[in-house]
């Protein structure tokens, strides 16, 4: 019960990769505000969780709007109390070649994958600083950014714009005693019904570039994201641990 004690807001935590990563972090002793913008997917979630006697509170929240994202992040300390642990999972994908993209496309991928997680830790880590107790940010990147893929130019592009954000908060957060890091999945099967489930032949190509020969589920990345939360990693800030079965280690397909 590593996290006994604490208060975390996790962002997109209804479903998929945020209701695994709420999971943990209730496990490991912490009380946690799902912060999404599916309020029925999330109240199901909350009652999952406090049916095995886990803490979960929701707070719906659409997190590329400021206001409502001031608004959540006071209502979670109003209710819970301080903010010691915020994981910024929300976000969206896309599938549409550059050069069809739509500029609101590009805008809706940018607001809530970048802009969100910048409103949410900027919003928290100042409350965190006037604290003065530290306190921990996780942002869920994705292999995607250091990765390029096709018809994901937005997608790459935010999530490479989040994990330089992740460094740069690490860098002038650091003085507070606030760590803050990235986990960037490779390709998981969530599961989540407002995900869009992979081709089998984008699975199996894929699945064929990783050396563990499988895709990742979203206890690996919740693992990971536990780790990043506890006193155990209170020395580590400003990295991204990609959870990918050593995807982003090499390419298999070239060889001697």
């Amino acid at each position: 019960m590593e996290l006994e004690g604490k208060i975390a807001i996790v962002t997109g935590g209804a479903a998929g990769i945020g209701k695994a990563i709420a999971t943990a972090l209730t496990e490991q002793g912490a009380s946690v505000a799902i912060a999404d913008v599916r309020e029925d997917l999330a109240l199901e979630t909350a009652s999952g969780l406090e049916a095995q006697g886990l803490s979960a509170a929701v707070f719906p929240v659409d997190v590329s709007n400021s206001t409502q994202v001031e608004a959540m992040v006071q209502a979670v300390t109003d209710q819970l109390g301080q903010i010691d642990i915020l994981v910024n999972d929300a976000g969206i994908g896309q599938s549409c070649s550059f050069l069809e993209m739509a500029e609101d496309e590009w805008e809706r991928v940018m607001a809530i994958n970048l802009k969100g997680a910048f409103l949410c830790a900027q919003a928290v880590a100042r409350r965190m600083v006037e604290r003065s107790a530290g306190g921990r940010i996780v942002s869920i990147v994705s292999t995607a950014a250091s990765n390029a893929r096709t018809d994901a130019a937005a997608y790459c592009a935010s999530k490479a714009g989040l994990l330089q954000l992740t460094k740069v908060m690490a860098l002038e957060l650091g003085p507070h005693g606030i760590t803050v890091n990235a986990v960037g999945p490779g390709l998981t099967i969530t599961g989540s019904p407002v995900r869009q489930k992979p081709t089998d032949a984008y699975r199996t190509a894929f699945v064929a570039a990783v050396p563990l020969g499988r895709t990742g589920q979203p206890t690996d990345i919740a693992q990971a994201v536990a780790f990043l939360a506890s006193p155990r990693a209170d020395y580590i800030s400003g990295q991204v641990i990609y959870v990918d079965g050593g995807y982003s280690a090499g390419k298999l397909s070239v060889r001697e």
